[in-house]
């Protein structure tokens, strides 16, 4: 008895993952979709870095995440991106402070808004300091 239903469930197992593995390779690609569009069509702007973050998140096994937040101005009104991924190189070479170029699109900007850490505005970098104490002021 003990041994059909170790079987069973080694089924059961087999089958939940042939059929989660479509489904997380669908919403995968429907996310690189989403970024190539943004990349492809949508708004540049120039955002600044406000929050850089490393730390563990715990799904199956323990994960190093890196990510950053970062303000960007559209249509006169700040919007903010909490919790953008990046990789450990970027997280390194990244200045709370600094200015980056960002594209997003219109309809969902904080959604879909997107940092190029490898485009950093230097040309802003003269008020690098004022924008820091600025930064910590407002989101303390």
């Amino acid at each position: 008895m003990k041994k059909k239903k170790k079987k069973i469930e080694l089924i059961v197992s087999i089958l939940l993952i042939l059929i989660c593995l479509p489904v997380l390779f669908l919403l995968q690609s429907k996310q690189r979709e989403k970024w190539a569009l943004v990349d492809k069509t949508g708004i540049e702007t120039m955002g600044i870095v406000i929050k850089k973050r490393s730390g563990t998140t715990v799904t199956t096994a323990p994960i190093l995440e890196y990510t950053v937040s970062f303000d960007f101005l559209y249509e006169g009104n700040y919007h903010t991106r909490y919790g953008f991924n990046i990789s450990e190189e970027d997280y390194r070479g990244t200045f709370i402070g600094r200015k980056y170029k960002v594209k997003f699109l219109p309809e969902a900007p904080e959604k879909t808004a997107q940092i190029y850490l490898d485009e950093p505005v230097y040309s802003e970098d003269v008020n690098i300091e004022k924008e820091r104490e600025r930064i910590l002021e407002t989101y303390k």
